[in-house]
């Protein structure tokens, strides 16, 4: 039975694709104009938030980015994985939801405030603050590649996809003055990787 991935550009699904890419997987990529929920209500059958990613697999509906990932690495790849009794395990799980959780807040914030398209004193407030706990939540991520190619583990792991799509929107926002040189130096790696280029390429 074939994988359906529903996707929009730029959104949380590039980190599908690339779970994808990474594990050779094949699935149907159904892409969506952006916001689905508004522009194709139809989608609001398959995942009634009317956000992406969303993925059908047989009976299997799932429609958060990193259960997805993690759903796809169980069956098609645990090399993305770290075991319970890897002793990285625990730093695994830590940056695995530092990228969706820590880093993204912010980054979400600066997101739904530029979409709306108003101006004003409170809205520069706003995204000055989001943009300054982004520069903040940034360091942590400096910090913790001191040495390392990767997060955890010495190889790319789901840890690595989770902060590589915020990292992905420090770019699009115009905030590559936030990283330091280690990080932009990994957002540099992950982006080289063939499987990274072959999913943000998907429109």
């Amino acid at each position: 039975m074939t994988i359906t991935v529903y996707h929009a550009k730029n959104t949380r699904s590039m980190r599908v694709l690339w779970v994808l890419e990474e594990l050779g997987v094949k699935a149907e990529i159904r892409s969506l104009a952006f916001p689905p929920s508004k522009r194709q209500p139809d989608y609001l059958t398959v995942n009634p938030t009317g956000t992406v990613p969303a993925m059908v697999d047989g009976p299997t509906v799932l429609t958060e980015s990193m259960a997805i990932c993690d759903y796809l690495a169980a069956r098609h790849g645990p090399s993305l994985l770290v075991g319970a009794d890897d002793p990285a395990r625990t730093d695994f799980v830590q940056w695995l939801w530092y990228g969706e959780s820590t880093l993204m807040t912010p980054l979400s914030r600066i997101a739904t405030v530029s979409r709306l398209g108003r101006k004003g004193a409170d809205i520069d407030a706003v995204l000055d603050d989001a943009r300054g706990n982004a520069g903040v939540r940034l360091t942590a991520l400096e910090r913790r590649l001191e040495g390392r190619d990767f997060l955890v583990a010495g190889r790319l792991t789901l840890a690595d996809i989770s902060a590589g799509y915020p990292l992905h929107l420090v770019g699009l926002f115009g905030l590559d003055h936030l990283l330091g040189p280690r990080s932009a130096a990994y957002r540099d790696r992950l982006r080289a990787r063939p499987a990274y280029q072959r999913a943000i390429s998907v429109e």
